[in-house]
């Protein structure tokens, strides 16, 4: 794919003609979200979706370029601490995810991605088509859809912009009754491309790691 990798804290104006108006985040920002900012000591990422293990321990998943092996502590909010990366898998343009365990501290998170939208279930690269619509909401660009224009294995592309600080979000399929259904965690873009962004898709993701999307 000649993908760059997009953690970071680079910050740039979006492009309007792609980017939709965010709905308002959960109202309360102590309460963590799909879509909000995470920060450690090395740059910034993008929750991903929220799921739990077994345990009933809380997690988000993020892109695993966004770990730098170092046991940081990741924040959100104003500098509010989150927890730590658990689990991470970076195996070039195949995969790249990570999961962000919450500390038992944290309050429970709000499952919606940008404290909107309720997630109905997680869509299989089966139920994946090229043409589907498709969005995402980041830390740095907000809400921004386009569509599907490529399935590869677990990797989605989609017609979606994103910039650096971006990776990790969690990339979705906006239903008719208000929901959505989870797809993919934002991996990177191509060198120079704004306007295309790759996805890892989550349903693997959950398996490998026995956790369960918070609805």
């Amino acid at each position: 794919m000649g993908a760059r990798w997009i953690a970071g804290a680079a910050m740039a104006a979006a492009a309007a003609t792609l980017i939709v108006a965010a709905p308002a985040v959960a109202d309360d920002p102590a309460i963590p979200t799909p879509g909000m900012e995470v920060d450690d000591d090395n740059g910034r990422c993008t929750a991903g979706f929220a799921a739990d293990d077994a345990d009933g321990n809380h997690y988000f998943l993020t892109s695993g370029h966004c770990d730098d092996h170092d046991g940081a502590l990741w924040t959100y909010g104003d500098g509010l601490p989150l927890g730590y990366i658990t689990a991470s898998e970076r195996d070039g343009d195949v995969k790249d995810a990570a999961i962000i365990q919450l500390s038992p501290d944290v309050p429970a998170p709000d499952g919606h991605p940008g404290g909107a939208y309720p997630v109905r279930d997680v869509l299989t690269a089966a139920q994946l088509e090229v043409g589907l619509p498709f969005c995402k909401t980041g830390a740095v660009t907000g809400e921004t859809c386009g569509r599907i224009t490529n399935i590869d294995g677990d990797v989605v592309e989609a017609s979606v912009y994103s910039l650096e600080g971006d990776s990790g979000s969690p990339g979705f399929v906006k239903n008719p009754d208000g929901t959505v259904s989870a797809v993919g965690i934002l991996m990177s873009s191509p060198e120079g491309d704004d306007n295309t962004t790759y996805f890892a898709l989550v349903d693997p993701l959950l398996d490998q790691w026995g956790l369960t999307i918070l609805e």
